[in-house]
């Protein structure tokens, strides 16, 4: 039996799904390490900070880049990281309040989304690995979303943090 198999239980469309998407990235993943190697051969590496635009393949969902992308994102935002999601969280999801907790310094923060009384969605901001949140959120059945906010590529652009929480939310 194979990875995907145990995971998927047996559903073979999800498994063939999962194996497609896991193809498409390595298959992605690879072409990528090419071309930057032929752009080394013939000098043509962009520079580093150069901007970039987002992948045709990856779509609005896409938010890992080589160099800052063109898009607002927590990088080419003027202030803290925590500054860059909480505008979005004003802005685009102003019905919604929320509860900040904040823990290991600014490592890890923890927002809490209400609708009314009731507990939509935690989006954790985390540099760590650490799953207990995750966890604690999939036995209460809260939708839950981590954004590492220090991994390098990996930029939040503002359409892709907009994108994952209104999914979560059942907004998509």
């Amino acid at each position: 039996m194979g990875l995907f198999s145990k995971l998927f239980g047996g559903d073979k469309e999800a498994e063939k799904t999962a194996k497609d998407l896991f193809n498409a990235l390595f298959n992605e993943q690879n072409a990528k390490e090419k071309e930057k190697s032929e752009k080394a051969d013939n000098g043509s590496e962009p520079k580093a900070g150069q901007q970039t635009e987002a992948p045709s393949s990856g779509g609005s969902d896409y938010s890992v880049y080589e160099d800052v992308p063109a898009e607002e994102n927590q990088y080419n935002y003027n202030g803290p990281f925590f500054e860059y999601f909480e505008k979005i969280f004003k802005s685009e999801f102003s019905e919604y309040r929320y509860d900040k907790a904040e823990a290991d310094g600014l490592r890890r923060i923890a927002y809490t989304f209400y609708s009314g009384a009731q507990k939509v969605l935690v989006v954790e901001l985390y540099s760590g690995e650490s799953k207990k949140l995750k966890k604690e959120c999939a036995r209460a059945n809260i939708p839950y979303l981590r954004f590492y906010h220090d991994h390098e590529g990996w930029w939040n652009t503002r359409s892709y943090v907009v994108e994952r929480m209104r999914r979560a939310l059942g907004k998509l």
